[in-house]
């Protein structure tokens, strides 16, 4: 999984992305929304003291 878990994330929040365009106060109200994509940015930037190898090399 080195090299892939920054990837996940990032696609991760490429993702959501792509549901930020749908009707969030239908799905959950503004603040979970804005704690969902804190959290992923906290996330990325924890692997990414982890991380330090290229995607997809095993080191």
């Amino acid at each position: 999984m080195k090299g892939y878990r920054t990837l996940a994330l990032n696609l991760s929040a490429a993702a959501l992305g792509v549901l930020m365009s749908t009707d969030w106060a239908g799905v959950t109200d503004p603040k979970t929304a804005g704690l969902i994509v804190t959290g992923l940015g906290i996330g990325n930037t924890i692997l990414r003291c982890f991380t330090d190898t290229p995607v997809g090399r095993t080191g």
